[in-house]
């Protein structure tokens, strides 16, 4: 199976990632059959280059992006912004913890609109004569 994925390069503490097209048994850092772009996450705003026409032919081929992949590319607008794929890093609660969280009641906190003070120009005039 084919897919389109991220590869690490840079320098160490400094990430930048190649758009390649590789076959998914591959190891990441080893051989990918054609470079699409590349993704720059340090830079202010993170910049992603990438060739729309080679990403659109290899998907046609039946290549997959990768979930990080799809969700860069959707914010590119190379992709509709449905495909986005919302993912959830980290621990998985346990039942335990869903079921304390289930109970807990959410803190709201509303505050009273305050009511505007009219001053009208005859309370202007005899605040500043005094």
């Amino acid at each position: 199976m084919i897919v389109i994925r991220l590869t690490r390069v840079g320098k160490k503490n400094s990430p930048a990632y190649r758009v390649v097209v590789a076959d998914k048994r591959r190891a990441v850092k080893r051989k990918f059959i054609e470079i699409l772009g590349n993704y720059n996450p340090t830079r202010n705003p993170k910049e992603l280059v990438i060739n729309k026409e080679r990403a659109f032919f290899w998907m046609e081929r039946g290549a997959q992006p990768s979930p990080t992949i799809r969700n860069l590319m959707a914010d590119a607008g190379v992709l509709s912004k449905s495909d986005k794929v919302n993912i959830v890093y980290g621990k998985e609660k346990s039942k335990k913890a869903i079921k304390e969280d289930a109970g807990k009641k959410p803190e709201i906190k509303t505050e009273e609109p305050t009511e505007p003070t009219e001053t009208t120009s005859e309370q202007t005039e005899e605040s500043k004569t005094e």
